[in-house]
């Protein structure tokens, strides 16, 4: 409603009330967005989305878990034992999640905004199917899905090494015999013997800390480090200080300075031993997730990617109106849980 009493409009009363009934308000023909947020990782998954069909479970991925043969050292006369045949090979089996957000068309609603509009309301309401999507496939990346089985698989469930997600992908991960499907889960206190007060259980991380985690967790791996790293914006701000406090300004010289002259401090991302750490709003803070991109991948179905129904009428339920449904069926799989880790127990965030 327009405001009376501010600036040159008059207050409240029989003038305010005949000014409102023959003057425009001035538009601004855009709808600006209070809400929602941005997730590099989900930024970085869809782009690289794999195509995922049908079947009983749309991804099915053959693992190796143990050695299949063996060898021997021989001597002179060049024996060695009869190989024997061991099975070593098992199927992950995954099942796409599906994502449906249903969208309306009132017919008041057609009727009045046919024509004379300020905004779309539908056009709006569109565009926010995406935006409401792409918050919840953010949010379930990093969460305990495990209670419901609607949902999609996080990088919890693919960086657990049986303690929280004892199964995933069909494979037992206590069994003694499947270890090798085990991912890393470290607990931020295993620091504490090396860095005592300095251990991320107490301060957060440091250059010091993260290089130790980063090489700890690359050799678990088999020698392959994390594509990249994301932790909560608290816990990113708190190893972004550790980097401050050693910047180093350089003048040039005989170089002069001006108001124009900008001093940069800071960094929008880092990195440490080769690996980019940036931060996710979505990452709850105490946790920090090392992802091998490798192996681990966002599957989208070929038939619904983002797709959309149409509008169909409701006349038959008795309305004028119509109805349509966007849905998305994916999930974020790992075919080597190894090369991720989940670092669990980070404390003292900046905010």
């Amino acid at each position: 409603m327009p405001l009376p009493g501010i600036g040159a409009a008059p207050a409240a009363g029989s003038l305010y009330t005949e000014l409102s009934a023959v003057t425009r308000r001035a538009f601004v023909p855009r709808l600006f967005v209070q809400i929602y947020f941005a997730s590099p990782s989900l930024w970085y998954l869809t782009g690289n989305a794999q195509r995922a069909a049908g079947g009983l479970n749309q991804v099915t991925i053959p693992m190796q878990g143990q050695s299949m043969v063996q060898g021997q050292y021989v001597g002179y006369g060049g024996g060695f034992n009869s190989p024997v045949l061991t099975p070593g090979i098992q199927n992950g089996q995954f099942n796409l999640a599906y994502w449906v957000v249903p969208v309306p068309l009132p017919f008041g609603e057609t009727v009045i905004q046919a024509t004379d509009r300020e905004i779309s309301i539908l056009k709006a309401r569109m565009n926010d199917v995406y935006a409401v999507t792409r918050q919840q496939m953010a949010t379930a990346l990093y969460t305990n899905n495990a209670a419901n089985p609607l949902f999609p698989d996080s990088f919890q469930n693919i960086a657990d090494d049986g303690t929280n997600f004892p199964t995933y992908g069909g494979i037992s991960r206590t069994n003694a015999a499947n270890s090798a499907f085990r991912g890393q889960y470290i607990n931020a206190t295993s620091f504490n013997t090396v860095f005592g007060t300095l251990s991320p259980a107490s301060v957060g991380f440091n250059r010091a800390t993260m290089a130790t985690l980063l090489a700890r967790a690359t050799d678990a791996a088999g020698g392959e480090a994390p594509t990249y790293v994301v932790m909560s914006p608290g816990d990113y701000a708190t190893l972004n200080r550790d980097f401050i406090g050693i910047e180093q300004a350089f003048i040039d010289p005989g170089k002069s300075f001006s108001m124009d002259t900008a001093a940069r401090s800071s960094f929008p991302n880092l990195n440490v031993s080769g690996v980019p750490i940036f931060a996710d709003h979505f990452v709850p803070a105490g946790s920090v997730f090392g992802v091998n991109v490798k192996y681990t991948a966002m599957y989208m179905s070929e038939d619904a990617a983002f797709d959309f129904s149409g509008f169909y009428s409701l006349v038959p339920l008795g309305q004028i109106g119509q109805q349509g449904v966007v849905i998305c069926g994916y999930n974020v799989i790992t075919a080597k849980s190894v090369a991720n880790f989940w670092c669990y127990g980070v404390s003292s965030p900046s905010f």
